[in-house]
């Protein structure tokens, strides 16, 4: 008769260790944790790529004093994210397991409940303010675009609506350069702002983002090259 020899549900620390564990482990929330997810017998923790190292050790050290719980690390360039599970043994314990190492965490951080998978996600996945800056190089890019499409518009409107709306016209295509000038520098001070804080965060921005300031940069350009295509563009309608 054989028997399964399991790992007991208890730390292997000393008090002092365990104080010293418990505040070494505090820091590193404190400096790096993204956010945390609780399902039931485990606790899934999102850290900044930056403190990797950190992380590992961590692993190690818990791996050698609680060898009841199981750890997976799951890296990559962004983030590294740590998923602990408990045994069904220690049920009555997870709690007060799982409470270490949220210790000390943002107060922004989602709790870790099952209801906060989403808004836990896309917080770790861009950076605070990106589709502000998005927005703002879109509206100045699309204004600026709009601008110099009024210079073709008489050539396109029916006779009574241009006598009607002329001087309208004529504000917005004197509006043409200014607004060309902000759309650029909007454009290029979101881009590298949006870069500085993927390489600060290491948080990726969201494809929404991502594709509002592609649209920005392509309307800017256009903006840009406007008085290079306003004549071909002229004769065209006017063929």
């Amino acid at each position: 008769m054989s028997t399964v020899k399991t790992q007991p549900i208890a730390c292997t620390l000393t008090p002092g260790e365990a104080k010293n564990r418990s505040a070494w482990i505090a820091a590193l929330n404190r400096d790096a944790l993204l956010s945390h997810r609780r399902e039931d017998l485990m606790i899934q923790l999102t850290y900044a790529a930056e403190a990797r190292s950190r992380v590992r050790e961590m692993v190690r050290n818990e791996q050698t004093c609680c060898a009841f719980l199981k750890f997976d690390l799951s890296e990559s360039a962004h983030e590294i994210r740590l998923t602990i599970t408990a045994p069904a043994e220690a049920r009555e314990a997870a709690d007060t397991l799982f409470a270490l190492f949220v210790a000390d965490a943002p107060e922004s951080l989602p709790a870790p409940s099952a209801c906060a998978c989403s808004a836990a996600k896309i917080a770790a996945n861009e950076p605070s303010g990106a589709k502000a800056a998005g927005a703002a190089a879109m509206t100045l890019s699309t204004g600026a675009l709009a601008c110099g499409a009024c210079c073709v518009l008489p050539f396109t409107l029916p006779a009574t609506l241009i006598a009607s709306t002329g001087s309208l016209l004529s504000s917005f295509v004197h509006m043409h350069f200014w607004m060309t000038a902000l759309s650029v520098l909007a454009v290029a001070g979101a881009w590298g702002w949006l870069g500085w804080q993927v390489r600060r965060t290491g948080k990726r921005p969201a494809f929404s983002t991502l594709a509002m300031m592609t649209a920005s940069s392509l309307f800017m350009t256009i903006s840009v090259l406007w008085p290079l295509i306003e004549k071909p563009l002229i004769r065209a309608l006017g063929a």
